[in-house]
């Protein structure tokens, strides 16, 4: 496919992905003011067991159809067939297992509550299908309508539906017709239609890339919600509510600004896989320009944590606050990890990946483990403790793969992170002298901080602030 397709498909993406999770997003305050903490504590404990059986319906088989250089009409009826029959034994699964769920957390509410969210399951696997299309045809566009149009107007179902009252069922409203929307908008914009053809070639082909991709994401899901499912199990369905929604913020920004750039730089990287120093300097360029440009957004969150919370959630949500900070540290390492990932996958050591993988969750694990008796707030900070560690063990392989050292990284992101401590700590200094509402703080920490922030880098002609400043010039004059 060309150049220009390629290039026009990652601009929908990247514009479906800002669209949708900026329209949930949204939709979740307007929420939060309406349900209370322990309706939206409730649903994360039960999308535990959904997010996990989602892996196998949408992680797995719809991927390998996207690996396929050409998939025929065969291969996607079979995968879909294999799909609707997974997702149909899951459903089942979760609707018997839904009266031991609800006695495990101690909740005799959950078990029908479990059994309405998890129709999202069957209807994620038609979807999948409909995704991988899209995506072996560089359509996002396609997508892009799809996927917004069904968050807004599955976002006002749930509000509509928590203005009369039915509590946590407001969320599983939004949650089901959202991808029932989504999957509706596809299907007559797509030329693809599900078809119950099965091959037993296809499915030799494609099933055992699918369960190995599933496989591999079921690592991250069952690490990322197993913090949710002892929470949840130990302590209370508000403090998971506090723990998910201050994490929400950090997540929100990372992926919408670290996702698009590890999709260009993948690619990018790749095709300089037989010139090591032609990999290293692109990735010491992503690398300091992705730290450049995420690490005061994480800064300025920490500082602005209260009164942002205060603005658009409401007093009831200040115990998130806490979380909300521990989650911009968490968040802060991402985007080193990704970028040293995709090197050394670019690198051709998918194999190194494999075993990284493997090391940073058995520790992660242990530390989780490790933390769950001392509180939330020590699981919390547990998480950033292995977010960090996480980034370092990415970080020291490449120093021999493509000659790119741990202290050549780290010099690298340390102009950054010192901009951002020292405008960080003078603007929460001046809201703390200046102090009154909370829109006028947040005003007077973003102005502070940004201004702080950019002086720096001028003053120090910081290459990577020259760098984007160029760039805007060329696309302005």
């Amino acid at each position: 496919m060309g150049g220009s397709k390629a290039l026009s498909g990652f601009a929908w993406s990247v514009g479906e992905r800002i669209a949708t999770q900026g329209s949930l997003f949204v939709i979740s305050l307007a929420l939060a003011r309406i349900l209370g903490p322990n309706d939206y504590g409730t649903v994360a404990m039960l999308l535990v067991f959904i997010n996990i059986a989602d892996v196998f319906v949408t992680n797995g088989l719809s991927e390998s159809l996207i690996q396929k250089n050409q998939a025929s009409e065969s291969d996607y009826s079979t995968v879909f067939v294999c799909g609707v029959v997974t997702s149909i034994l899951l459903y089942a699964l979760l609707f018997f297992a839904a009266p031991a769920i609800g006695e495990f957390y101690g909740n005799a509410s959950m078990p029908p509550l479990l059994r309405v969210l998890a129709l999202r399951i069957p209807l994620s696997s038609m979807n999948a299908i409909q995704r991988a299309h899209v995506a072996k045809r560089l359509d996002f566009k396609k997508y892009f309508f799809a996927s917004s149009l069904a968050a807004i107007f599955a976002g006002v179902l749930g509000i509509i539906s928590a203005l009369l009252g039915v509590g946590a069922y407001a969320l599983a409203v939004q949650q089901i017709s959202n991808m029932l929307l989504s999957t509706l908008f596809l299907y007559v914009q797509t030329c693809w239609r599900p078809s119950f053809k099965y091959s037993n070639k296809s499915a030799r082909e494609l099933l055992p890339t699918g369960f190995q991709l599933a496989g591999a994401n079921l690592i991250n899901v069952l690490y990322s919600e197993g913090r949710s499912l002892i929470i949840g199990k130990y302590y209370s369905a508000d403090s998971l509510a506090y723990y998910n929604r201050g994490n929400q913020f950090p997540s929100l920004v990372v992926s919408n600004i670290n996702v698009p750039i590890s999709n260009v730089m993948l690619p990018v990287l790749s095709a300089a896989n037989n010139d090591n120093r032609r990999l290293r300097e692109l990735t010491r360029k992503s690398m300091g320009l992705s730290a450049f440009l995420l690490t005061p957004c994480m800064g300025l969150l920490f500082v602005c944590s209260e009164p942002l919370v205060r603005l658009l959630l409401s007093d009831a949500w200040i115990p998130s606050v806490p979380y909300l900070q521990i989650g911009c540290l968490f968040y802060l390492f991402q985007p080193m990890q990704t970028m040293n990932w995709q090197a050394l996958k670019a690198a051709g050591r998918s194999d190194l990946c494999l075993k990284l993988e493997l090391v940073k969750k058995a520790i992660c694990f242990s530390v989780l483990f490790l933390t769950v008796p001392f509180g939330v707030m020590a699981i919390a900070v547990g998480s950033a403790v292995s977010g960090f560690i996480s980034m370092v063990i990415n970080m020291l392989p490449n120093g021999k793969v493509i000659g790119y050292s741990f202290a050549q990284q780290m010099i690298d992101i340390l102009p950054s992170l010192v901009f951002t401590v020292l405008s960080g700590a003078l603007a929460y200094c001046m809201a703390e002298m200046l102090r009154g509402s909370a829109i006028v703080e947040l005003i007077l920490e973003c102005v502070v901080m940004l201004l702080v922030y950019i002086t720096l880098a001028l003053v120090t002609r910081n290459k990577n602030f020259i760098y984007i400043v160029e760039k805007i010039k060329r696309k302005i004059f």
